[in-house]
């Protein structure tokens, strides 16, 4: 009898621990491309994690308040965060406090990236990258930008971008690549500047078309789009990458449990195919050389937003 009952206490543990959901904050509102990407990642990681994954947006300030949230997380691996390269790299060093450091998290795995893309209605005066460029020198602070924030990587990667092609843009700031295409395409802005994934719909039904890429090589979901090496600027790349965040002081135990389960959740063919129809790759970095990477970044994001001069908000 005894025996039995501990059994049943052990089965009804287990279960319960299996039962815990993961839950990965997303930093954006939903509809854009990281909402999208993480939604899949995650539900591929499940059979990996042996537990159910389910997504929390939290959007605002940059991505800054979900990663706020994240780094304030109790550290037992049932809060991540889902994110792309701006909350980390890029929007720090246009906020006059944010509001967590690079101490405050452990990068646990990089799974993918993309360069950002900037794309036009199909009516819009420009065939290509060239004819895009052309078409922004004639008209000096005639067209707008969207963008996923202020000091955001997308803000920062077409600003410097415009910068060294000698164009003027105005600049536009949503809360993520979702709100930016409502925006686009309800007509209030007149560039796309974001993820790939948003946009390709409109592209293959042919009411909008991509220019430019902000990578030094051409990508190939968007084969028509001008690279950087094809403008001239190829030092100019910033790409978007995606990553998942545990809070500081989560065991290294549960960190490598985490890093194996999407790493394993990259390689699944609904994974893939979802990759390659938002126009990403996959991308995998993990420890040390993650961190390397994030750091690297920082500094050279900081130096670009200290050469366009965007002040602290």
């Amino acid at each position: 009898m005894l025996r039995a009952a501990c059994f049943a206490f052990v089965t009804f543990a287990a279960v319960g621990a299996q039962a815990q959901v993961v839950k990965i904050i997303v930093p954006t509102p939903p509809g854009g491309g990281t909402d999208g990407f993480f939604r899949v990642v995650g539900k591929e990681a499940e059979p990996f994690l042996q537990q159910n994954v389910m997504v929390e947006n939290v959007p605002g300030a940059g991505g800054t308040i979900g990663v706020a949230k994240l780094t304030n997380s109790k550290p037992d691996g049932l809060t991540l965060a889902g994110i792309w390269s701006s909350p980390l790299t890029a929007t720090p060093h246009t906020l006059k406090a944010t509001p967590y450091s690079t101490t405050d998290y452990i990068p646990v795995i990089e799974l993918s990236h993309t360069p950002y893309v900037m794309c036009v209605d199909a009516k819009f005066p420009a065939a290509s990258g060239a004819d895009l460029v052309a078409e922004l020198k004639k008209n000096p602070d005639k067209y707008t930008f969207g963008n996923d924030g202020i000091g955001g990587t997308g803000q920062l990667s077409a600003a410097r971008v415009y910068k060294a092609l000698g164009v003027k843009v105005r600049d536009v700031p949503f809360k993520g690549a979702g709100e930016t295409l409502t925006n686009f395409l309800g007509g209030h802005v007149d560039i796309y500047v974001g993820s790939p994934a948003p946009i390709l719909p409109s592209v293959a039904s042919g009411k909008s078309k991509c220019l430019v890429v902000t990578s030094a090589e051409r990508l190939p979901a968007l084969p028509g789009a001008a690279s950087l090496k094809d403008l001239g600027i190829p030092g100019e790349e910033t790409m978007l990458w995606r990553a998942i965040l545990v809070p500081k002081g989560t065991p290294p135990e549960t960190v490598a449990k985490l890093e194996a389960a999407f790493e394993k959740a990259m390689s699944t063919p609904a994974t893939k195919a979802y990759v390659e129809k938002a126009g990403e790759i996959v991308q995998i970095r993990k420890g040390a050389e993650l961190r390397r990477m994030l750091e690297t970044e920082y500094a050279s994001l900081g130096a670009v937003a200290k050469g366009l001069n965007l002040q602290a908000q």
